[in-house]
């Protein structure tokens, strides 16, 4: 143990050789870290530490290194820069405001990539969404109108403002009720893959999903929320 505690002490000089301790340090606090934005900028500090050592700690620079760590920082300030670009505030319409306060801890730049790849309608007469005990081939939210539920041979309204086959895009399930929006609604819809790829792609928005998902749940165990436990009947 003592020749173990002789090497590590001779290892740690407080010349340039320190550097690669710093740099370490910078790493494993970074990978510690939730913070995308800290994370980054800790392993961007590190890597400065990476360049000094491999420049003027060896005889002479180890110049395959400080390449290398020039690669990763160049990489890391690229992903850094996209990361600051997606939480830039940008102007959401009133009409889908409630939908991005309802997927909460969603950047702003993806909830519009959420809303590119979806198609807005206005509903010029009565429109079924889902079809009990049919595939459902698009996730719906209803913006503004009448929604009617029908599973088995029990009616339901259903207020505005919810999304439609959730659970059944999640779970990859069929629909369990009928859902109809009459004339005049406003809705949009998502095709199952196209959404699928998005989310794979923004873990938080996935996220942000399931979440919705586990408070629909919740709603329908507590009975507390009307809407709420609609939704996870129909979806």
């Amino acid at each position: 143990m003592e020749s173990i505690l002789e090497g590590l002490r001779a290892s740690f000089t407080w010349d340039v050789g320190v550097l690669v301790h710093f740099a370490t340090l910078g790493y494993i606090l970074g990978f510690l870290l939730k913070n995308q934005l800290a994370l980054r900028c800790l392993v961007m500090i590190a890597t400065v530490f990476y360049i000094l050592y491999y420049y003027f700690f060896p005889a002479e620079p180890l110049w395959g290194g400080i390449l290398g760590s020039a690669l990763i920082m160049i990489a890391n300030i690229t992903g850094t820069v996209f990361l600051l670009f997606d939480r830039l505030p940008i102007k959401i319409s009133d009409m889908h405001m409630p939908m991005f306060k309802k997927l909460q801890g969603v950047e702003p730049r993806a909830f519009r990539r959420l809303i590119k790849i979806g198609e807005l309608f206005d509903a010029d007469e009565e429109v079924v969404l889902t079809k009990e005990g049919e595939e459902l081939a698009y996730l719906y939210y209803v913006l503004s109108g009448k929604i009617l539920m029908n599973k088995g041979q029990k009616e339901s309204d259903i207020p505005p403002g919810c999304f439609v086959g959730e659970v059944s895009f999640i779970l990859q399930g069929d629909a369990s009720a009928t859902v109809t929006v009459s004339s005049g609604a406003k809705y949009m819809r998502w095709e199952r893959y196209k959404l699928q790829v998005l989310l794979n792609k923004n873990p938080d928005l996935r996220q942000s999903f399931e979440a919705l998902i586990g408070r629909d749940m919740a709603a329908k165990v507590a009975g507390s929320h009307p809407t709420m436990i609609v939704q996870e009947a129909i979806a």
